[in-house]
């Protein structure tokens, strides 16, 4: 369980920077308008290096508490990452129902690794033992 949740926190840290650095070019923010902007974009790509992170120290069953805590955030942040993903989404090309199957995904998304890093806590305890 702990491999699975530390791959989907890696995928969703990966997703999170694919999606943000292509919107840069996509939609060409202008960074000198708005510091939300700006804010906003570095806050989602630090959160995804904590994603990364927190997947990696699954993987090695390491720091349980900071796997946990990233999975939480995680679980936040894909909450919330719905609107920035319809935004990317928002193209003549891709069909309206992508969208409507892209959102439960994503909230499903983020409570998984906290369901796999708590499911898998006694993981960790027997490296420490």
């Amino acid at each position: 369980m702990r491999i699975a949740a530390g791959i989907l926190m890696i995928m969703y840290g990966v997703k999170t920077i694919g999606i943000y650095v292509s919107s840069i070019f996509l939609y060409e923010w202008d960074f000198r308008g708005g510091y939300f902007d700006l804010a906003l974009f570095l806050i989602s790509i630090i959160a995804a290096v904590f994603f990364i992170t927190g997947g990696v120290f699954c993987l090695k069953r390491k720091y349980w508490k900071l796997c946990l805590a990233s999975s939480i955030c995680l679980s936040v942040f894909a909450f919330f990452d719905v609107m920035p993903t319809a935004r990317f989404f928002d193209s003549p090309n891709i069909p309206s129902w992508v969208v409507m199957v892209v959102s439960p995904l994503l909230r499903a998304w983020g409570i998984l690794p906290i369901i796999f890093v708590c499911i898998s806590k006694s993981e960790w305890q027997e490296i420490s033992a």
